[in-house]
């Protein structure tokens, strides 16, 4: 006949050990999310400037190959970059909904580019998220359309300068 006696291995888990194992996840996850967020805001970030940096690449290539003036139209209140000449742009972008775009383009934020790839305006645009504190700019010169990215360090509200945006 054989003994019944229980074997420890056998109990499985206890209540409280389970409920331990839980408040030590819990307490993990709270720790984890924050810095969660931050790197994911910061990619969106990147991301975003990618985009904007792409879009204006390619509207300026298309004004040289196609041989006349194009534009292209950055919009902060829907996060959506544009072209406002036909064939200047193959596809519009939208930015997250999360990104904040700030500029200090005279008027409307929109970039011109001439046959020979120049530009008669000079500006920056800055991208922000309410979630990270990095910000990252765009800054165009004026004449040649030369272009530089980098992390902005002024304040994430107020006026835009380019002497704020550090190369990266």
């Amino acid at each position: 006949m054989k003994n019944n006696i229980n074997r420890k291995s056998d109990r499985g888990y206890t209540l409280t050990e389970m409920m331990v194992t839980l408040i030590i996840i819990g307490v993990i996850a709270a720790i984890a999310l924050p810095a969660f967020t931050g790197l994911l805001s910061r990619y969106r970030l990147e991301g975003a400037l990618q985009q904007l940096l792409g879009a204006i690449n390619e509207t300026q290539r298309l004004a040289m190959v196609r041989g006349k003036s194009c534009r292209i139209n950055v919009n902060p209140s829907t996060n959506k970059i544009t072209a406002n000449t036909a064939g200047c742009l193959l596809s519009d972008r939208s930015l997250n909904s999360e990104i904040k775009i700030r500029s200090n383009f005279p008027g409307t934020t929109n970039i011109t580019f001439s046959y020979k790839g120049s530009t008669t305006r000079m500006g920056t645009i800055v991208l922000s998220s309410d979630h990270t504190d990095s910000q990252k700019c765009f800054v165009i010169a004026l004449g040649t359309g030369i272009k530089r990215v980098g992390d902005y360090n002024g304040s994430k509200t107020g006026s835009v300068s380019y002497t704020n945006c550090k190369t990266q």
